[in-house]
């Protein structure tokens, strides 16, 4: 019966998707990239762009090649919590200015600054080798955006006449009318114009794929290495539209396996509650159907979860180890890994996006940066670094493939072998607090191997991997050319 209930997984998960044709080419600088997102609000106590700028020598150091900014222009100031999201109400402190409620696309908010300061960002960012995305908010908008009194048709209307408005209680951005299009690809092109580098786009399959298309013609006509990365999972968006979309079900599952927080039980996968084994195949089934070429994006964190997740933070209730193990996982497996500002220093704090600046409690929901010199702290740190120069020295993690080892997931650990010419990676992790062990078979790197990385765990020569609680190790295979004598 299990293995009945896998094949039916399979099959749903292939019944999900098409097959589609290759990718776009992806920007040389996404290849291999580790994406950072700073929620400006909660990356420091200042939470604007200035105090931001200070801290870019130290996000270059962990290795981070791509910011991802969460949306700074200027929200919606309107006071009537009928229009308000729940989770506004819940964590916001009675306050209207969330930023995922726009009311101005061309317009920083002032809590964060003006376009010099976003322009001394991006040129600090610039100069440590790094580049600069902002996400963009077009499914929805706050009920008094520019567009409101622009154009006639630019929220979509109930058949009474009525305002459409989404699950969080926003407007609906009308892409049927080409003008709402004309202006937001317009919007697009003003912040490229000002350095941003490329887009992550909230709640992109909402939106119509024909305008995420026209749109990245559009911007990569004047900027031809835009990136584009879609929050959500729609395997076609990337044919032209996007580089990357998010591995929600990956992400998902790993998240559950440490922890199971009140965000993830709301999720709506349908292989949410099934064991690992289960959900790994209904996973693969996916990802099979990803584009030739195409990325996904993989969080432990984000702004989201950081702040719903509330006490059960994965750092807040659990051993560095346990972060430790599933950050191994999403820096080395096929795709990007996002790191949320403060998972390098296995920040603890309470987190919250949607208090604005001058609100007397939001102090004390930012990064606390003291965990920087706290040895959980210097732990992770140490760690992030070490895989990000992995990524960027082997390229057989920026343009490897990938081998699931399936035989550790019925006890919690998860495996893959990444393989490019005559090179091939083992990596394997331990999501659970007991100590696990299982055969590789074929998987076991032949002719030797070096170890990369390893922490209370390891692969015998017989092909048996030993991973203790939160254990994980990461062997490269020694070939002719390298093996050591």
């Amino acid at each position: 019966m299990k293995r009945r209930a896998m094949g039916l997984a399979a099959a749903v998960g292939m019944a999900l998707c098409a097959t589609y044709a290759s990718a776009r080419s992806v920007p040389e600088h996404l290849k291999g990239a580790v994406i950072y997102q700073i929620v400006l609000r909660s990356f420091t106590r200042e939470g604007n762009f200035k105090a931001a700028t200070e801290m870019l020598d130290h996000v270059r150091s962990i290795g981070v090649d791509v910011i991802y900014l969460a949306p700074f222009v200027e929200a919606d100031r309107d006071m009537d919590e009928t229009g308000w999201s729940p989770r506004q109400k819940k964590f916001g402190g009675g306050s209207p200015k969330n930023p995922y409620r726009i009311m101005n696309y061309d317009k920083i908010d002032l809590e964060y600054g003006g376009d010099a300061d976003f322009k001394a960002f991006n040129d600090k960012a610039h100069a440590l080798g790094m580049k600069v995305y902002m996400d963009l908010v077009y499914m929805h908008c706050g009920p008094n955006n520019v567009m409101k009194d622009m154009f006639p048709d630019a929220f979509q209307r109930n058949p009474d006449g009525s305002v459409l408005v989404t699950a969080y209680k926003f407007p609906y951005v009308n892409f049927d009318s080409k003008p709402v299009r004309k202006y937001l690809i317009g919007s697009m092109l003003r912040w490229i114009s000002l350095g941003c580098d490329g887009f992550r786009c909230d709640m992109a399959d909402y939106v119509p794929l024909d305008f995420w298309e026209e749109a990245a013609a559009a911007c990569r006509a004047a900027k031809p290495d835009l990136g584009m990365i879609n929050e959500g999972s729609n395997p076609k968006s990337l044919e032209q539209a996007f580089d990357a979309c998010y591995a929600l079900q990956w992400s998902f599952l790993v998240r559950d396996e440490l922890v199971r927080s009140p965000f993830n039980r709301v999720e709506r996968f349908d292989a949410a509650g099934k064991d690992l084994h289960w959900r790994m195949d209904y996973i693969r089934a996916y990802e099979s159907q990803i584009p030739e070429g195409g990325l996904t994006m993989c969080f432990l964190d984000n702004h989201d979860t950081a702040q719903d997740d509330c006490e059960s933070r994965f750092d807040r209730c659990l051993p560095v180890e346990a972060g430790n193990a599933a950050f191994v996982l999403t820096f080395l497996r096929r795709g990007l890994p996002l790191v949320f500002s403060g998972n390098e220093i296995a920040d603890t704090a309470m987190n919250c996006t949607l208090m604005p600046v001058e609100h007397p409690l939001r102090a004390n929901k930012t990064v606390d940066w003291g965990r920087a010199l706290q040895p959980a702290g210097q732990k992770r740190l140490a760690l992030l670094r070490r895989l990000s120069n992995l990524r960027h020295e082997m390229p057989v993690f920026s343009e490897g493939t990938q081998e699931w080892v399936t035989e550790g997931e019925s006890k919690g650990a998860i495996a893959f072998v990444r393989r490019l010419g005559g090179s091939a990676v083992f990596v394997a992790a331990n999501l659970k607090a007991r100590a696990v062990e299982f055969n590789v078979g074929n998987a076991r790197p032949a002719g030797g191997a070096e170890m990369l990385l390893s922490e209370n765990g390891g692969l015998d020569p017989s092909g048996i991997c030993r991973l203790g609680p939160y254990g994980y190790v990461v062997l490269k295979q020694l070939t002719k050319n390298n093996t050591r004598r």
